[in-house]
């Protein structure tokens, strides 16, 4: 068998960059399977699209820089997946294969001891084998800070500072990645892969404002070929928590991955009984809009942000839908924009704020978009205008308010970084933190107006947030288009 990700040098920059940003695009969402470690057989009603991915990452069917689109190299690595099982290849895996499969995954994943080395005091995480490596004690070498373990495997992480950051990293890229039979650019990173002998080596190399981390491993050819998705998962799983400071005292520890909640089981049982019932998803419209929202362009002198908080908190809410957390943001007296990965395909969820639970159903999906749009008969005492998104400056202060990791109203500032098309569909790309969880949230402006819903992140890279421009749950926008 020869070595995974060799012969990708062929493939070109184009699609290494690719397959690279898409394995490193995070919904800000904890939900699935693979965020968790498991003692009893996953629940096949709790499997996600992600799982699928990331368990065909594992077994070595899903390269993480691919030719071409990244749907065609899911649906190829699925068929290559349904052949070696002798399965008939079709268009989408049954259930049972699904659930096959995603244990397979699990099962490798279990099979390398795959963990998580934190350090919060510097700044980041990043998954390690630990079957496979052991981490020692860090060390300064040559100015960087360098965290390296050893085994069957190597790997290791730096942390650099002062040389080179974002901005004199081109100058880097050349020398460090000679001789790679595979390299690509793309800009704040960039990736290697080196065949030395009987081993290959794969390089990450990820800027920020102040300097650089890079990642390596080094796996012998043999290894590698049992344990495939060992690159991939590295190359993805790096968070830099804030920016890296290498100059405070390193407290690093090792972490297994959190126990999948209990809740798993009494959901697994109750949700096909819930499914049963008669529902209304014959009148949910797809295309991810609604009427009720409000433009209005911004005018006026920045607030502060605690008067933008207590100007657009109250109408942030959390949804519960099944065991999915996230939030919804009212921009009417009774319609709510979220994410659709939040909602899930349940025709009605649970809204809440503090101690006032409100049922409120889904009146529009559009998945592909991920704009869902929630109506509650309960009238709604705040809700937001929406600012128009030729309207919005790049560099303009913005806040994000919602529900990251289940903590109710939490809010973080930064700014607009950029205006982007994204899968066809106008996103705000900002610096205000962004994390699992956040889904549905509220992106702000410095007069509380709503710039878009939080949707996901690159974990690959520091600050790459991005909100689906409100504007695009707009009605009037897709009316308009069709004259």
């Amino acid at each position: 068998m020869p070595i995974p990700f060799v012969s990708l040098r062929v493939f070109g920059r184009a699609a290494a960059v690719l397959g690279v940003l898409l394995s490193g695009a995070v919904q800000a969402q904890q939900t699935g399977v693979f965020p968790y470690r498991w003692t009893d057989v996953p629940p096949a009603d709790a499997i996600t699209p992600a799982d699928v991915r990331e368990a065909l990452m594992w077994t070595g069917h899903l390269d993480f820089v691919f030719k071409g689109e990244f749907a065609k190299a899911v649906h190829k690595a699925t068929n290559g997946w349904q052949r070696s099982k002798g399965h008939r290849q079709t268009d989408k895996l049954t259930e049972e294969q699904t659930s096959q499969l995603v244990q397979e995954g699990l099962k490798e994943r279990e099979a390398v001891g795959w963990s998580m080395l934190h350090d919060p005091a510097v700044g980041f995480a990043i998954g390690v084998p630990t079957k496979l490596v052991t981490f020692g004690t860090p060390r300064i070498d040559g100015g960087a800070l360098v965290y390296s373990g050893g085994g069957t495997i190597s790997q290791s992480v730096g942390i650099h500072h002062g040389y080179p950051t974002c901005r004199t990293m081109d100058a880097l890229y050349p020398r460090t990645t000679a001789g790679a039979s595979f390299r690509a650019r793309r800009d704040n990173w960039f990736v290697a892969l080196f065949r030395h002998g009987e081993t290959s080596s794969y390089l990450k190399v990820t800027c920020h404002s102040t300097g650089t981390v890079s990642t390596e491993m080094t796996v012998p050819v043999d290894t590698l070929e049992k344990h495939r998705g060992l690159f991939a998962a590295m190359a993805g799983s790096l968070v830099l928590i804030r920016t890296p400071d290498p100059t405070v005292r390193p407290r690093p520890r090792v972490d297994d991955l959190p126990l999948a909640p209990t809740g798993f089981s009494d959901q697994q049982t109750a949700r096909p009984q819930a499914k049963a019932k008669p529902t209304k998803r014959s009148t949910i419209d797809d295309s991810g809009t609604t009427g009720a929202l409000k433009l209005e362009t911004r005018d006026g002198p920045d607030l502060r942000a605690e008067e933008v908080f207590d100007k657009a908190s109250g109408a942030v809410y959390v949804v519960k839908a099944d065991r999915r957390l996230g939030s919804a943001v009212a921009i009417s007296d009774s319609e709510l924009l979220t994410n659709c990965h939040v909602v899930g395909d349940l025709a009605e969820v649970k809204i809440a704020r503090a101690k006032a639970v409100l049922p409120a159903k889904v009146v529009s999906r559009n998945a592909d978009a991920d704009r869902c749009v929630l109506r509650t008969a309960t009238k709604l005492t705040t809700w937001v205008t929406v600012r128009p998104y030729d309207d919005i400056k790049v560099g303009e202060r913005a806040i994000t308010i919602g529900t990251p990791q289940g903590l109710e109203l939490t809010a973080a500032e930064g700014i607009v970084s950029s205006k982007r098309l994204y899968n066809q569909t106008r996103v705000v790309q900002t610096s205000a933190p962004i994390s699992q969880g956040s889904s549905g949230g509220g992106l702000f402006d410095a007069r509380g107006h709503l710039l878009g819903i939080t949707t996901f992140y690159f974990r690959g890279g520091q600050n790459l947030n991005f909100a689906v421009a409100a504007e695009e749950y707009a009605q009037e926008r897709e009316e308009s288009a069709n004259h």
